[in-house]
């Protein structure tokens, strides 16, 4: 029984402790990682996995977020504030959805929107399979890929160049194209949102929301409830530019009194709804 035990610590705890360190390298290599790729590349089930991930939790490397891990390292944050949208897409994916159906139900048939670069945006296309005649106008080449699978949507991609980052198209074609446009709904993302209003953490990227608003006529802007006090490089609108605001919870008290003060409705997920979607 002794040897028995001393093999094990000497054998198996020791390539445990190994391929932690090998997952953590492998994260940080990655920056963020869905749990299914992690079991491939290391060939072990979810229940291995989440122990390792247990383990190396205290290192303080990386943060779990739904359906992944993303690397939090100080030294890996890039330095201009901008998150990849690989890391943004697994980052509360399930609020994300209900926010984007919820947002979705304003959208009418014969409607032209814009829909901004980001992850809560690009669901809203998953509930606006039954309406007719409608154009969606958009810097995102996920929204666009997206919005190849539905019939039912004219899809304009904007030109310009490509910013790997955020996965859009930005530079001065896109925006003399878009200021050609007539649209009736924008749906902007943010970064972050405080009392001064929506900000992001591109410049580029600044200049293309800006002319999205400009020539829009109801502006209406997605966020969860991790962006409120969130500043970012540039604030591209304020408070009183936004005619909708949709959410998964009550904002704190100082926001309630804006959006009242600048008669912005609110619209958030019912919690039946978050409760559904996380069970």
């Amino acid at each position: 029984m002794f040897m028995q035990f001393s093999a094990f610590r000497k054998g198996i705890f020791p390539m445990r402790l190994h391929r932690i360190d090998e997952i953590e390298k492998y994260i940080a290599e990655q920056r963020s990682v869905s749990l299914d790729k992690l079991c491939e590349v290391f060939q072990i089930s979810k229940v291995t996995l989440r122990r390792d991930l247990d383990k190396l939790m205290p290192r303080g490397t990386i943060e779990k977020v739904y359906g992944g891990v993303i690397y939090v390292a100080p030294r890996e944050a890039p330095m201009d504030g901008l998150i990849s949208y690989s890391e943004r897409n697994i980052k509360n994916a399930e609020i994300k959805d209900k926010i984007a159906r919820l947002a979705a139900t304003t959208v009418e048939n014969n409607d032209t929107i814009y829909l901004d670069t980001g992850t809560s945006t690009l669901g809203i296309i998953d509930y606006l399979t039954n309406l007719s005649n409608l154009t969606i106008i958009t810097n995102s080449i996920l929204v666009a890929s997206k919005a190849l699978a539905h019939d039912n949507i004219k899809t304009i991609m904007l030109p310009g160049i490509i910013n790997t980052r955020s996965a859009s198209a930005v530079g001065n074609g896109c925006q003399e194209y878009l200021r050609r446009c007539h649209i009736q709904k924008a749906f902007m993302a943010c970064t972050g949102i405080t009392e001064h209003g929506a900000a992001n953490a591109s410049p580029e990227e600044y200049e293309v929301k800006k002319i999205a608003l400009e020539q829009s006529h109801i502006h209406c802007l997605l966020l969860d409830h991790s962006k409120f006090d969130r500043s970012a490089l540039m604030v591209y609108a304020p408070i009183s530019g936004f005619q909708h605001i949709f959410t998964d919870e009550q904002p704190p008290e100082k926001y309630r009194t804006l959006f009242v003060q600048y008669k912005v409705c609110v619209s958030t997920v019912s919690k039946v709804d978050l409760d559904r979607g996380n069970g």
